[in-house]
């Protein structure tokens, strides 16, 4: 039990005015991974201090939740810091949710979904349901003597006040420095800000409602949680063989005929598909996004026939693992089939941000079904949460280590160098993740006089909108990929724009640029960071 309301109340309170202190007014930056870390930090070490030892499983949930806030501050592209960010919210919930258990690795889908609203409902009900440890009478007069003292601390403060003022207002008379400083300290207390303070106070005292109710879950649940069974159906199944029999094996043999075409035509070269009255291009770059989809639904199919469908015998269970085995296999077939349409297409149109989303999200849902094939033919389907949980989390983190705008900018440009045209105006919407790539390809030898001045007066749009910029970042905003742009833009700053002068108004009533004896406006970099 608890020795104090404090232990929980302090905590939480500290967690919520942090959160008021690192983002109010400000954009993110270096300030999400320093809330996530210390909320981390506060979690396991009040389990601690309880003597309520985390599990191990929650260590790596800690460690998988600092490093994914990390990368928020890494880079700028918009998907990679939402994923991320959310990322290290939901490690942070789950730690939470299974602190001294650890049972998260055993968790079916339903399980982890359970734990989320399980937590949910405790942020909100915990801190009013808890039963509070009753004081011992013995320290009840200690209580009275700590009151008392509180007491006289105010007391002394409302003596001191007046006191202060009539000293503070002869130095400020006296030094027209001091004078300032205090000025600015009393602007804190500025009437006109009393809402904005009223309204800041609320939300700190919602949100440490909210954090001790975590809390308290977290280190003494209602109910002790044991380790679920992964093999346990969490709904009796109803659904006899031969109806899932009859739906499994007719999408198989749908799946088959698909699949069939894409080894005769797609997989098969240009020469069958043009006897058909299509060109390979026509043929090859469209529909990726549906056999995408396509394999999607298929797992969906496979995870709900798998909860719902009796199986009495192993020779039911073998029927039912071969055709959803067979399922898999094909459905890795498309997905073959779809990352070859979106190399064509990648190939005849060049990279975008959807693009290179969908094609590692192509792969990791390739690694999925691999994983749910193997557990199916191992008799272990119910270990497809962790496998789920597995490949969101190297989605997220592979989205962050491939730096996708500075990947897009390269691939693109050593596309451009193979003869292909470059969309410089696309170039010119990516985030600051960008421009490191810019200067490096800008400075390549190779590039031909026409591409590095697309390139230059990329880099040149970019330099004159920093120049605009003036007002120096909040610390808590330090965000170490718009920090590595600006330091480049300003230390290259002065060569660029000589070379490549911007029209502050141009022909489109916009900041332009002259390229290859053309006009192009900076229209894409308004939508960068």
């Amino acid at each position: 039990m608890l020795r104090s309301k404090w232990l929980i109340w302090l905590p939480a309170l500290a967690a919520a005015w942090l959160f008021d202190f690192l983002f109010w007014k400000t954009q993110g930056g270096i300030n999400y991974p320093i809330w996530i870390t210390i909320l981390t930090a506060l979690a396991l070490g009040l389990a601690h201090y309880q003597g309520r030892r985390p599990a191990r499983p929650s260590y790596l949930l800690a460690a998988l939740a600092v490093i994914f806030s990390i990368f928020t501050s890494l880079r700028s592209e918009g998907l990679t810091v939402f994923l991320n960010g959310a990322a290290a919210l939901a490690c942070l919930a789950l730690m939470c949710a299974t602190l001294t258990t650890g049972n998260w690795p055993f968790y079916r889908i339903v399980d982890y979904l359970l734990a989320g609203v399980k937590l949910a409902a405790a942020a909100f009900s915990r801190a009013l349901t808890y039963r509070w440890p009753a004081r011992p009478e013995g320290e009840s007069a200690g209580w009275k003597k700590r009151t008392a003292g509180w007491a006289a601390v105010l007391r002394g403060m409302l003596i001191a006040l007046p006191i202060l003022a009539v000293l503070a207002a002869l130095l400020a008379s006296a030094d027209l420095v001091f004078a300032s400083r205090l000025g600015d300290l009393l602007e804190l207390f500025n009437l006109e800000r009393v809402p904005e303070y009223i309204f800041r106070l609320f939300y700190i005292l919602v949100l440490s409602y909210l954090f001790s109710g975590v809390l308290l879950h977290a280190l003494y649940p209602e109910k002790e949680e044991a380790r679920p069974d992964p093999q346990k159906a969490w709904v009796n199944p109803f659904l006899g063989l031969t109806e899932t029999v009859i739906v499994l094996g007719a999408v198989d043999l749908l799946l088959t005929f698909f699949v069939t075409l894409q080894f005769q035509y797609l997989f098969g070269g240009q020469s069958n598909i043009k006897e058909t009255g299509f060109t390979y291009s026509e043929y090859a770059v469209r529909g990726f996004t549906e056999l995408v989809l396509v394999a999607v639904l298929s797992i969906g199919l496979y995870l709900v026939l798998n909860t719902i469908t009796r199986r009495k015998n192993g020779g039911q269970a073998l029927a039912f693992n071969s055709l959803a085995i067979a399922l898999m296999l094909l459905v890795l077939v498309i997905l073959a089939s779809s990352f070859q349409r979106l190399l064509l297409y990648e190939n005849a149109y060049g990279f975008s941000q959807l693009r290179l989303y969908t094609h590692i999200f192509i792969i990791w849902l390739a690694l999925l079904l691999a994983a749910s094939a193997a557990l199916t033919a191992a008799g272990k389907p119910g270990r497809f949460g962790l496998a789920l949980f597995c490949t969101l989390v190297g989605f997220t983190l592979t989205l962050a280590l491939v730096n996708v705008d500075a990947f897009i900018t390269r691939q693109n440009v050593n596309r451009a160098l193979q003869g292909k045209p470059l969309d410089d105006t696309y170039l010119g919407s990516l985030s600051s993740d960008a421009v490191p790539a810019l200067f490096e390809l800008y400075d390549d030898a190779r590039l031909p006089q026409q591409l590095r001045n697309q390139i230059g007066a990329e880099l040149s749009c970019r330099v004159y909108l920093a120049q605009q910029e003036s007002a120096p970042p909040d610390w808590r905003a330090y965000h170490f990929s718009r920090q590595r742009a600006a330091a480049l833009l300003t230390a290259r700053g002065a060569e660029i724009s000589a070379a490549y002068p911007v029209i502050e108004s141009g022909e489109y009533r916009l900041p332009g640029v002259m390229v290859n004896g053309a006009e192009r406006p900076c229209t894409g970099n308004f939508f960068g960071d």
